[in-house]
Parts: C-alpha cells; structure tokens; sequence
C-alpha cells in the first residue's frame, strides 16, 4: 500500500470519482432548469448505468487487447474530452437535451471497462497479506466520496451555477489523468499477439470471464452471493426508502435523507474496520462470511416492521456495516482465486452480473411495492438475504479446508 504506483492508482480514482458524481450533479441540475421535469432528470442515473452496463458487456475485448495502465489512462483521457465537449455544450445553451444525454452517456460508457481494469491492478501493485486492508482502504475513499460528492455538488452548483461546476469536474479529470499516467506495472506483461488475435474470436473472449467464475467453485459461490443479495437489497435504495418512511415510519422527508446518511455511516465504519483490523478479521473470514449474511438478514426483516424513526437509522447503519464488510472480504477471495491474467474479466462479468441484476430487481421492488406495499418488500428482502446464507455457508466451509 505504500508503494508510489499504488498511491497514483488511488488518487487517480479518487479525483475520478469525485468528477464523476459532480457532472451527474451538475448534469441532473442542468436538465431540470432546461424541463422543469422530473422522467427527463429521472434518466440521467438510468442512462449513466446502463450505459456502464453495456460498457461491461464488451470489456473483455479491450482487456484481451490493451495493457490495464493503458487502458485506464486511455480511457481517462477520453473522458476527459467529452467532459469538456459537455461542458462546451451546456455553454452555448442549444436548448435540447439528448446531447447532453448522448454525452453523459459515452462518459459512462469509459467507465465499464476502467472499473475492472483499476480493480484487477490492485493485486499487481499491493502484497498478498495486504489485500484485505487495501480493499477496505478503496472502499472507504469510495464511499466518503460518495457521501460527501452528492453534497458538495449540489452546494458547488447552487453557488457557481451548473457550469462552474463542470469546470471543476475538469479540473478533476486533468488531475486523474496525471495521476494514471505515472503508474508504473513492473509486473504486467503487455499483451501478446497471440492475445491480440482473441479479439476477432469476440465470443472467447466474452465469455472468459464468466467461464473462470463457473468455473472455480469459490468464485462461483462468492457470485452466488453477489446475484442474490445484489437482487435482495434494492430495497435499500433511495425510491423505496422514501415510500418507507412517508408509509410506515410517517415521518418528514428529512428523515428519508438521514436514514441513507446512516447507511452511508455504516459503509464507511466497515471499510475502516477492514483496513485498522484487517489482520483479525483475515483469519476468521471463514465465519465471517455467512455471520454477515445471518446479520443482515435478520436486521432486514426487524427492519419491516420497525416504526420508530431513532431505531431505523441504527438498523440502517448496522446494515451498512456488515453488508460492507462482507463485499470487502468477498472482494479480496476473487483477487486471492481469479488467475492474474483473467482477473480483469472476471471483474467485467460481476460489473455486467450486478448491473444487470441491480437494475432489473429495481423495477420489479417498484412494482412490487405499489401492489404489496413497502413492509412486505423487506420481509421478501429478508427471505432472500436468509436463502444467501447457503452459499456463505459452503464457501467458508470450503475456505476452513484450506488453512
């Protein structure tokens, strides 16, 4: 963790990431100003996440293709290109809307690839005892920026106006980008032509990384876990927590944005967790595993039938603990199982699984909320996180064999 390549990766991520949720921001504020409708700001998030979704799905071609540095620091930089093509567009103030929603697009569309390529680039440049506090260290930059980005955009953008707080995402962007440049992967072999020549057989090479995780029988498990609680915990999201907390808890509003800064609380206590006492819980990640899931089960469904607002925000937090905590540890077993080289497409195959996974459970916890209402989708939540259990249970078993 402490070599100079590593620290360039996470920088250049962090100032990435920081961009990335200030253009959302600002792209989303932009949009409504232009409407004055709620379905048009609607499709920002729906378009920047399928739009990382079908990025995933041809991933393993450019990974076949490129070095990882190259492709992250490639990708950066036409991220960077279109930021400005974006913000040069919002300027000149042409008042129609799908080019904005074409550009934010193509920028989500980079991000499918430089995801796995940054996440398979961990393992080359930390040692592997160092892997579990290296992703709890990841994990909680992520998050900070995520809860603090939401915010600071929308406070940057009420004082600076939507255009003032594009240039700053650029400014972020050029930052990142030098960041990425001054990688150094003394490990990573660029690809061979022999590798180069998978890109006409385009199925092979889609299909690498699903055919390593079906392959593997931990990883296999760890994604059986992924799909189901991937699935189970939409119920989470913002939508329906708003429709939680007007229905059951009959509460304001503001209770709805402290409740997500609770589960937000909870993600970042986790990753801390992971990095401070990483060493502890390496050794007793056996139990851990299926522990976590057992926990957020059964705090799922207490959950469903709480009314209190104090004690939601503790079971909302405590949610975000031990769902946190197991992703990190469930992150560091596909590093630890994956083969150095099909790492990268193992990592396209999850963002595709969960994506995919994520978006289609959404739709049907929308509608399944509207018919059965808000507490049953919890208690279904509940079962769903309880039947994950199985496959934590397997898996430790497998991983106690080990040692």
């Amino acid at each position: 963790m402490k070599s100079k390549a590593f620290r360039y990766l996470w920088l250049g991520q962090a100032f990435a990431n920081a961009g990335d949720v200030l253009y959302v921001v600002a792209l989303i504020a932009e949009i409504y100003d232009e409407s004055h409708s709620p379905l048009y700001m609607a499709l920002v998030p729906f378009i920047v996440t399928f739009s990382r979704f079908l990025s995933s799905i041809i991933a393993p071609l450019l990974l076949d293709r490129y070095a990882l540095k190259a492709l992250l620091f490639h990708s950066q930089v036409l991220k960077t290109g279109l930021l400005l093509l974006l913000f040069f567009t919002m300027t000149v103030q042409i008042g129609a809307i799908w080019p904005l929603l074409v550009l934010a697009a193509m920028i989500a569309f980079l991000d499918g690839w430089a995801q796995p390529a940054q996440n398979a680039m961990v393992p080359l440049l930390v040692k592997r005892e160092e892997l579990l506090g290296t992703n709890g260290f990841l994990s909680t930059v992520d998050h900070l920026i995520g809860i603090s980005g939401w915010s600071i955009g929308g406070i940057l953008t009420a004082m600076i106006s939507t255009k003032g707080t594009m240039a700053v995402t650029f400014i972020l962007y050029i930052f990142s980008t030098i960041f990425m440049a001054r990688i150094s992967l003394a490990s990573q072999q660029t690809p061979s032509a022999a590798n180069k020549k998978l890109f006409l057989d385009y199925v092979h090479s889609l299909t690498t990384g699903w055919t390593e995780i079906w392959s593997n029988a931990r990883l296999r498990r760890v994604h059986y876990i992924y799909w189901i609680e991937t699935a189970a915990s939409v119920v989470w999201i913002a939508a329906i927590m708003y429709i939680f907390v007007e229905k059951q808890l009959k509460v304001g509003e503001e209770w709805w944005g402290f409740i997500n800064a609770a589960f937000f609380v909870g993600l970042i206590l986790a990753s801390i967790m992971m990095l401070r006492f990483h060493g502890i819980l390496g050794k007793g990640q056996q139990s851990y595993i299926w522990l976590s899931s057992m926990l957020t089960a059964i705090i799922t469904f207490a959950f469903s039938f709480n009314a209190i607002p104090v004690l939601a925000l503790l079971l909302s937090c405590l949610f975000g603990l031990f769902d946190q905590s197991k992703t990190v540890v469930l992150q560091t077993i596909v590093q630890w199982e994956a083969e150095p080289d099909r790492l990268p497409k193992v990592y396209a195959a999850q963002t595709s699984l969960v994506t995919m996974t994520f978006g289609a459970a959404s739709l049907a916890a929308g509608w399944f909320v509207e018919h059965h209402g808000v507490r049953s989708a919890f208690i279904l939540s509940a079962i769903c996180l309880s039947i994950s259990i199985i496959p934590a249970k397997v898996l430790a078993k497998s991983l106690k064999s080990e040692t």
